[in-house]
Parts: structure tokens; C-alpha cells; sequence
């Protein structure tokens, strides 16, 4: 019996979106992919594993746990935990990778520097560090004051490597003069301090946002999470690098119709009641809820809530034939959509909506009403969240088409190329 829905993850439109950003960073700006929190959701290990092999230069994630399974995995790339983390054991599995500077740890303050130094000298050995320094987020990292000292000691113990100074943006898609006023104290920190910064530290400050807007945030390394799955560039107000336009979602969720009823006009649907017919009408069941991830705030209420779409198309390897909203409560293990005019309209084409029909959840086409940034607005949110919520439980298809040549604006070069009128 085959799944009824299914998470399809595109690594050919993966490869695509990782040459994309390496022109727009340009050839001398390293790529850091972010994969925590099991790649957003879409299988730490198989797209690590595929990112590697687009030949990033270092991957991210946020504890030691979730590094452990990458190397379970066989990943080789360096992996940098983002977390504090004040001890690892030799009989952990990641103590290898520590000692071996596969894995790299996050300095935050003073103290958690004392923890890692104490750590190193028990152990004989020494470790590759990166230090976060807080320009505004006020979330980790050690303040603009203490990162002086916490460079100084670093810089005279024998058994740390400053491998990474970083900064995190708090407002990249929206606020250019606060995101423009932590750049400013970031780099008085880096030209005050220099002689404290080897030439092989990766210094590095722009997230996706940030990285798709403008150079000036690029610095030696950019740290990729949303945009490697081809989003971003919709969340962003305002300009942005041309090459921005030319990511590619990876992300297609499909399910299909189990059931279809005819209802009567002023009949309502599912719990509360809160969606009730204007006319006769036909209501489709799809197996999917809120228990795979799919946000309960898209169901539309009747005159106060406007919810999402669905698209309908006669199997998954056809066009979409319209859209269906979705009507009444977004239940635990199901959906209701009105069928009723994407019925009409494939009656007057020749095509069948019935049991076995396709329906698209999200969309990669970014035109569509049911592309990931639009459902994650209408349901109050961000993307991030909608993708870490699909349950593990819905199947993970993973299609490797061809890569697509790419058009010459995804060659634009960071570096050597003007970008888009940039406010000050």
C-alpha cells in the first residue's frame, strides 16, 4: 500500500540552490549550511550528506546529539555546535571529532571559556573554537565589552584554536538601520582587535537573510539555513542581490482525496461547526492534520477567518486543475476542502476529481497560494517553524532530477558585480 502523503524533497533544485549562493557570495566567502533541528525538519543526514557533497566548507547544527548523528551518517565535513557546551566526555561519541577538529564549539562568555580551557587541559588536548559576540540579538554570545578579554585569553592558551568570530543579526528581513548598527559595532570590534584574529579565523555574520540582501554582511563565511531549501527571498522586505530571485524551493508535500460527500447549503462542517455551506456543495477528506504539521490556524471560518488552499490536479505529475480552500477545522489525522468549484471547472475539461485524486499541501512554485511563506502567514508564523513541525511520520521521498543549467544572473559574483540600488 503506498503512503497517502508524502514529503517530497527535491536534492537536484539542493545542488542548484547551493551553486546559486556560491555566486552570489562570490569565490572568496567560505559556506556554512545550517542543519539543525534535523535540517529543518528534512533529514539531518540525508541532506548533509548532500550538501557535502555540493561541497560546502562547514556545516552547523545546535548540540553535540545532533552532530553525533551526522557522524553516524559518515559525514567528513567540519561540523560547529552553536550551543554552549561546557563538557564532552571521552567516552562520548563526539569526542573524537573534538580532538580530531571535525567538531567545533561555540565560545558565549567568559565563564563557559573557563569550562572549555579546563575541559582541554584535563584532557591533554586542544580544540578548534568559534566565539559569538552579541551586537544586539542579546541571546548567546558574550557582550561587545567582554569579547577583548575572551580574545586575549584565547589567543594565549595553548590548547584553543580560534577557528570563528561571529555575530547574529536579530532583524535582517526587516530592519535595515538596527541590522546596519550591529554590522557597525562588529567591525570596530574586528578592526580594534585584529592582532587577535588569526588570518585562518572565519569571521562570519550573515545568516540567510542578510546573506541574500548585500555583500557588506558577507564577511569570510555566510551561514545558510532556510535559503539552501530555497526560501528566504519571499520573507524579505525590501532590496536584495539579484541572484536572490533564483533560488528553487526543494519542498513539495502531496497527499490525496480518501473521500468526497455532497452536502446541502447551510450545513456546516467539522468541530465547532465554524464553516457552513452557502450552497450545495462537495467536500473533500484529505488525510492530513494538524498531527503530521499542518498549522490548525489554516482552516477557513465562515464569514471571520480566511484560511489556505490546496491545489488539485488529476496525479501528482500534472499541473494543478485549481484550488481548494480549506474549509471547517484542521482536525488531528484529516482535512475538509470545498471541492466545489475545482469540480466544475475539471467537468468542463474532461478530467475526474475523485477517490485517488492528487492534492498539493505546499508548493514549490513560488506564484502559488499554497507556496510554505504564504500558508506559514495566513497561519501566523515563519517558515522555520511550519517545516520543524512535519512529524516524522509523514514519508520523506527524495528525487535527484538533473541539475538545470544555470541563467547568467545566477553567475552574478558577489564581489564583482553592482547589486540593487542598497538604502543606506
Amino acid at each position: 500500500m503506498r503512503d497517502a502523503s508524502v514529503l517530497q524533497i527535491n536534492l537536484g533544485d539542493l545542488d542548484r540552490n547551493v551553486r546559486v549562493l556560491r555566486g552570489l557570495i562570490g569565490p572568496h566567502c567560505e559556506l556554512c549550511a545550517i542543519v539543525k533541528a534535523d535540517a529543518y525538519g528534512l533529514g539531518a543526514a540525508r541532506i548533509a550528506k548532500r550538501l557535502e557533497s555540493a561541497g560546502v566548507d562547514l556545516l552547523a547544527v545546535y548540540t553535540p546529539e545532533q552532530a553525533a548523528e551526522l557522524f553516524r551518517a559518515a559525514i567528513t565535513s567540519p561540523i560547529l555546535v552553536l550551543m554552549p557546551v561546557r563538557e564532552i566526555a571521552r567516552a562520548d561519541e563526539v569526542y573524537r571529532g573534538l580532538v580530531s577538529d571535525r567538531l567545533q564549539l561555540t565560545v558565549h562568555d567568559q565563564g563557559h571559556l573557563s569550562d572549555l580551557i579546563a575541559m582541554t587541559e584535563r584532557y591533554g588536548v586542544t580544540i578548534s573554537v568559534h566565539v559569538e559576540v552579541d551586537t544586539g540579538m542579546s541571546r548567546g554570545g558574550c557582550s561587545i565589552s567582554e569579547a577583548p578579554d575572551v580574545l586575549k585569553r584565547i589567543s594565549t592558551c595553548r590548547r584553543l584554536r580560534l577557528a570563528g568570530l561571529f555575530t547574529h543579526f536579530a532583524s535582517a528581513d526587516s530592519d535595515l538601520e538596527f541590522t546596519n548598527a550591529q554590522m557597525a559595532k562588529f567591525d570596530a570590534l574586528l578592526a580594534q582587535h585584529a592582532p587577535l584574529i588569526p588570518k585562518s579565523c572565519r569571521v562570519h555574520a550573515a545568516s540567510s537573510y542578510p546573506a541574500l540582501r548585500h555583500a557588506r554582511y558577507h564577511k569570510s563565511m555566510v551561514r545558510i539555513g532556510l535559503a539552501w531549501g530555497g526560501f528566504g527571498s519571499e520573507c524579505i522586505r525590501g532590496d536584495m542581490l539579484p541572484a536572490a530571485h533564483q533560488l528553487r524551493p526543494i519542498v513539495r508535500w502531496r497527499s490525496e482525496i480518501v473521500q468526497i460527500k455532497s452536502i446541502a447549503a447551510g450545513v456546516s462542517v467539522g468541530y465547532g461547526s465554524t464553516w457552513t455551506a452557502k450552497r450545495a456543495s462537495a467536500i473533500g477528506l484529505v488525510p492530513v492534520g494538524y498531527a503530521d504539521g499542518y498549522p490548525i490556524a489554516l482552516g477557513s471560518r465562515s464569514g471571520r477567518h480566511k484560511g489556505a488552499c490546496v491545489a488539485v490536479a488529476p496525479d501528482e505529475d500534472h499541473e494543478p486543475i485549481g484550488f481548494a480552500p480549506v474549509v471547517g477545522a484542521v482536525n488531528m489525522d484529516q482535512i475538509t476542502i470545498d471541492l466545489t468549484d475545482v469540480m466544475s471547472q475539471a467537468k468542463r475539461r474532461g478530467i475526474r476529481i475523485g477517490v485517488g485524486t492528487t492534492i498539493e499541501l505546499i508548493s514549490p512554485n513560488v506564484e502559488a497560494p499554497n507556496h510554505l511563506p504564504k500558508l506559514a502567514a495566513l497561519a501566523g508564523t515563519i517558515p522555520h517553524q511550519v517545516l520543524c513541525g512535519l512529524n516524522p511520520r509523514l514519508k520523506r521521498s527524495y528525487l535527484a532530477p538533473t541539475p538545470v543549467p544555470l541563467p547568467p544572473i545566477e553567475r552574478f559574483i558577489a564581489g564583482a558585480a553592482p547589486a540593487v540600488a542598497f538604502a543606506k
